[in-house]
């Protein structure tokens, strides 16, 4: 007689997590309402018996834009214009220390009316979509409505992120909240606030992450079963549940593509199709490619998955790059609209999160380093030139 352990069904595991995500409150937050985020609410929007959604905004010029644009999401697809409404929308402010609390009370009539209801209201599901350099500062204004039981899934651009908000703002691990992660191919810009084009369709991958990723039958908080649930029953996002090493896998490959096409077009002052057919952007792209793979198949996390030296080749990864930058060969990149619009840059989530993980390594990417720094150097110009505070340097200034 057989001792092995019976094996459950697939179907019986959607149902035994549909019934474990029965008491989970439907009410999803997005923090981050530009390209991402509106696209995601607006998606979400789209859905028969849709969950209840909140917008959160992090300023009075948002919540002021919110009101101007109809207090709506606009997104065209293949010149076909769609409005979804009856979305709410929270101011959320950054946190006081204590002695300025209670002078704060005076200053009540000054801060706008949320919405939809009490800024201290518990957040059991929540996106998070805002830039890579802004993660910490706006899940600071919402921490103290995160609980154990909370999931948070970030989609955002770059890597190193978790680290960081674990350090900053959930150093504690009995009260971190559930993490997911997602990666998104889709081509989304913004002609106005809250007014976006879909121009390129594409998937969204999503992943729970274990609380430790040695448990070997990991338990999953039932807002993160939820939050799965839901986004993979929209049809927009073409959304599927993957395992978080191949999540991890699809990160580097998005990484990678990243850290070419956004610095080089930025450097170059050009659009994503000008760096084809030019030979000496080419050798360019392959020498800092050789760096990037070089440092991505030699990541402890990825040793031992099957086929990863054939998956980050630098001809296959060249090949992904020429593919991408010919798909949005009339786009801006990222990267250049924050540079042309004096904002700061993600650079140090993309190139520089290369950088770093190559010196854990024992790995020195020289290459790469030198274009993280001409990136700064262009990025300090554009703030002097649109007459802003000088940044201060960021988390990593080496």
């Amino acid at each position: 007689m057989s001792t092995e352990p019976k094996k459950t069904s697939p179907l019986v595991q959607y149902r035994r997590a549909q019934r474990r995500t029965v008491n989970v409150p439907r009410r999803i937050y997005i923090l981050g309402a530009g390209n991402i985020g509106g696209f995601v609410a607006h998606s979400l929007a789209g859905l028969p018996h849709r969950p209840p959604i909140t917008l959160l905004l992090p300023s009075q010029k948002s919540l002021t834009s919110w009101h101007e644009r109809g207090e709506s999401i606009k997104l065209t697809t293949n010149g076909l214009l769609d409005t979804k409404s009856n979305l709410d929308v929270s101011f959320v402010r950054r946190p006081r220390p204590p002695e300025e609390a209670s002078a704060a009370q005076d200053d009540l009539h000054l801060v706008p009316q949320n919405l939809d209801g009490s800024q201290d209201e518990i957040i059991h599901n929540l996106i998070v979509t805002v830039k890579a350099l802004n993660t910490v500062d706006a899940l600071q204004r919402v921490a103290h409505r995160l609980t154990r039981e909370s999931s948070v899934l970030f989609i955002q651009n770059g890597m190193g992120i978790i680290e960081e908000v674990n350090d900053k703002v959930f150093p504690d691990p009995a009260t971190r909240p559930q993490y997911m992660l997602g990666v998104t191919s889709h081509g989304i810009y913004r002609t106005k606030p809250f007014t976006l084009v879909h121009s390129g369709y594409g998937t969204t991958a999503l992943a729970i992450l274990p609380r430790n990723m040695e448990e070997v039958k990991p338990h999953f908080e039932p807002s993160a079963l939820y939050l799965l649930r839901t986004m993979t029953r929209t049809p927009v996002l073409a959304a599927v549940g993957f395992a978080p090493t191949d999540l991890l896998q699809l990160q580097m490959e998005k990484l990678a593509v990243n850290a070419i096409i956004n610095p080089l077009t930025t450097l170059m002052d050009c659009l994503n199709g000008d760096l084809l057919h030019q030979p000496s952007i080419s050798r360019v792209i392959r020498l800092l490619l050789a760096e990037i793979c070089l440092v991505i198949k030699s990541l402890p996390e990825l040793q031992g998955v099957p086929n990863v030296k054939v998956r980050f080749d630098i001809k296959r990864l060249e090949a992904q790059v020429v593919g991408i930058a010919n798909k949005t060969s009339a786009n801006k990149s990222s990267m250049l609209q924050d540079i042309s619009q004096g904002r700061l840059t993600e650079i140090e989530y993309i190139t520089g999160y290369i950088i770093r993980r190559g010196e854990e390594i024992g790995i020195q990417c020289v290459l790469n380093y030198m274009v993280k720094h001409m990136i700064k150097t262009k990025e300090r110009l554009a703030w002097e030139k649109h007459g802003n505070l000088l940044p201060t340097e960021s988390r990593n200034p080496g």
